[in-house]
């Protein structure tokens, strides 16, 4: 057992290794904590589910992160096990106290790369994901969002925890998880992120002697990434209830992208916090809408940017009027000043207060080896000061990248609604 209390006076930054079959680890110390959490991401995309087994990789995923063969050791060295699913990987985590890194490891090895598939564990995962999926269009916000994100990316969708066909889900059998399991969760494939009250050099150090002997893989091609499921536009669709959707929003750049500190700026600035655009222009000054938001998601297989409203059904088509108004005049006229600086402000502050805990430390340490580019998970310190130096000219351009061409999705409320 690793001992946390030398590691909690220590505050260096995160340490790399890349081991020789491929897997990388980076970790760090956090002397605030005395317990670690390891977040293990695959390289697994939404392109490389089998064509008709949408769901796949989420289903693999439930499986995995329900310990099966594991529950005694589990409980012994109190190791909580997560997983969830993202357009470009799966990711499964393990949190422990920091005593317990060694067994974490050990445990997170056994259900990453040699899992107890079981037909009980399986056909109790299937059943709580098919009954998920099925709920899901119950919500109209979850609903507009899944359509749009149907549109931009035909067959891949969101690719998210959410995502899949319940239908295709309910077809897939044990035997289709075993071999995929066996296919794609690879060393190679596979990046560690570590945070907590341990020492990062010893952490890293036993990784290697737990991790380091496995065998890498052919890492499988990935799908060709479909076009857009239709023209550039609006498409309408008539829902139960009393609330209304408008969302509207197009493919975006990837995480490494120069582009992307801008168009997250550009976010921001439309429909992030109280000043934002749409919030004044929708409920400061018409009093036309009760919730704005706005969303870039960090990605290279399906990156998408989307601002969405949700107002009374006899007010979607002014909605819709202005969130459209107001995109234009975002693509044509550079923002001022104040303005920018204040949605600059928001996102910088966001991207800081998602360092606070070690599960967030740890994902965004491996998300971004994984997704950076060439500066790996430095990329995430150097975010900050690319979005604060952005000027209003870079932000006009990567809006006019996001939104030309750009789709829309409404959602029509109605007593009698149908999908």
């Amino acid at each position: 057992m690793l001992s946390a209390t030398t590691a909690r006076a220590q505050h260096d930054g995160p340490i790399k290794q890349h081991l020789p079959n491929g897997l990388r680890v980076v970790a760090q110390s956090n002397g605030h904590t005395a317990t670690v959490v390891i977040a293990a991401l695959v390289r697994i995309t939404a392109l490389h589910e089998p064509r008709g087994a949408t769901g796949m990789r989420q289903l693999t995923q439930m499986i995995l992160a329900s310990g099966q063969g594991c529950y005694d050791e589990m409980l012994a060295a109190a190791v909580r096990a997560d997983a969830q699913v993202a357009p470009d990987y799966v990711e499964l985590s393990v949190a422990a106290p920091a005593e317990s890194l060694e067994d974490a490891v050990r445990l997170l090895r056994r259900l990453l790369f040699r899992p107890e598939l079981s037909e009980p564990a399986f056909e109790l995962a299937r059943a709580e994901l098919v009954r998920s999926l099925a709920a899901r269009d119950e919500l109209a916000m979850s609903m507009a969002v899944d359509r749009l994100h149907e549109v931009l990316y035909p067959g891949i969708g969101s690719a998210d925890s959410a995502a899949g066909d319940p239908v295709e889900v309910d077809a897939i059998g044990l035997n289709d998880i075993k071999t995929f399991h066996a296919r794609h969760f690879l060393p190679n494939a596979t990046v560690l992120g570590i945070s907590g009250g341990i020492d990062a050099r010893e952490a890293v150090a036993l990784v290697e002697r737990e991790m380091g002997r496995l065998l890498p893989g052919a890492l499988p091609r990935e799908a060709p990434m479909p076009s857009p499921g239709r023209p550039s536009g609006a498409e309408e669709f008539e829902i139960g209830g009393r609330t209304s959707i408008f969302t509207m929003g197009g493919r975006a750049v990837a995480l490494d992208s120069p582009t992307y500190p801008a168009m997250a700026a550009g976010i921001a600035l439309l429909g992030s916090g109280m000043d934002c655009r749409l919030y004044r222009a929708l409920r400061l000054e018409r009093s036309l809408a009760y919730t704005i938001g706005a969303e870039l998601t960090p990605s290279t297989t399906a990156p998408s940017g989307l601002v969405m409203v949700a107002c009374d059904p006899d007010k979607l088509d002014e909605v819709a009027r202005v969130v459209e108004d107001e995109i234009e005049r975002t693509l044509e006229e550079p923002a001022g000043a104040d303005e920018l600086q204040r949605a600059k402000r928001y996102l910088i502050g966001k991207h800081a207060l998602r360092r606070q805990r070690n599960r967030e430390i740890a994902h965004y340490l491996a998300m971004f080896e994984l997704l950076g580019g060439p500066q790996g998970y430095r990329r995430d310190a150097q975010l900050a000061g690319e979005i604060a130096s952005v000027d209003a000219n870079a932000v006009m351009g990567a809006l006019r990248e996001l939104f030309r061409p750009a789709w829309a999705v409404r959602l029509r409320a109605c007593e009698t609604g149908a999908n």
